[in-house]
């Protein structure tokens, strides 16, 4: 795998085009910035409420898609910004920082890729394979989990997502779901028993990154996660996103502290240093 480019971020103002639920718990946001701008699988955006009454700190939101100066995000209303983001309305202003952060490699050969996602942490693996069909000999699974039927978007996955649900409650007619952990889905899949080396990209809460290290782990393969941590500005300023990752340079056992925002918020599992403290958990 190869880093992509990364180009500079930028400060807009953004107008919402649509702001809808695309499953019983998330909702898709729609802006359309007064410039366009193009991002990275895996990069996000600071966003605000535009006007007298902004929020303290800005939000960060994965990038689901953009097109010229639309761009579009998923989020989960959770808390106060949230549920202020959930009552905007077509026409209502926005603030927009971005594209911030790294973002997942692109492939260098052609490797077999897995992408396991959980929740909100479907844009930025969506994204990817989005841009894979530049790369039609690609050889890509897809496995996305939810808690039941209702909270999976399934007007936004495909036939090439696998999805899992902790309850079979409220899968339409027509689709198909799998009762269990995405990972233990992925584990299980005939199509990844045959040996090859493969490529792991993971975004979601910290038990499912946790649980896809393990499982790229276990089998020898590569794993870049996208991780979930609270940022309160997006360029490593304020220090409220680090997270514990080894530095090899110094020792074996040698640790750091990593800002999310700026050297992630994609990391090589390798280099998290798992058994320290987590500010997510």
């Amino acid at each position: 795998m190869v880093d992509p480019e990364i180009g500079p971020a930028v400060s807009c103002d953004g107008v919402v085009m649509s702001n809808e639920p695309v499953s019983s718990g998330l909702v898709r946001l729609d802006l359309e910035l007064d410039q366009p701008l193009s991002f990275q699988p895996g990069q996000f955006a600071m966003l605000n409420l535009a006007g007298a009454d902004p929020l303290v700190f800005s939000r960060p939101f994965s990038i689901f898609k953009a097109d010229g100066r639309r761009m579009s995000f998923l989020y989960r209303i959770v808390g106060r910004g949230t549920r202020a983001m959930g009552a905007l309305v077509p026409g209502d202003a926005m603030t927009f920082l971005g594209p911030l952060g790294r973002p997942f490699p692109q492939p260098e050969t052609d490797q077999p890729v897995v992408l396991i996602a959980g929740g909100v942490g479907l844009p930025p693996l969506a994204a990817w394979l989005a841009r894979r069909s530049d790369h039609p000999g690609l050889e890509i699974q897809a496995f996305f989990g939810a808690r039941d039927g209702a909270d999976v978007p399934w007007d936004l996955l495909d036939d090439r997502w696998d999805v899992s649900v902790d309850s079979l409650k409220d899968v339409p007619d027509g689709r198909r779901a799998w009762k269990g952990l995405v990972t233990d889905l992925a584990a299980t899949s005939k199509d990844l028993q045959d040996g090859r080396n493969r490529m792991v990209l993971a975004c979601g809460p910290t038990p499912l990154l946790k649980a896809a290290a393990r499982f790229a782990e276990a089998r020898g393969w590569g794993c870049w996660l996208s991780l979930e941590e609270h940022m309160g500005c997006g360029y490593g300023v304020c220090k409220g996103c680090v997270v514990p990752v080894l530095d090899p340079d110094k020792g074996p056992e040698a640790r750091r502290n990593a800002t999310c925002c700026q050297e992630g918020p994609v990391f090589n599992a390798e280099l998290l240093a798992w058994k320290r403290p987590h500010r997510s958990q």
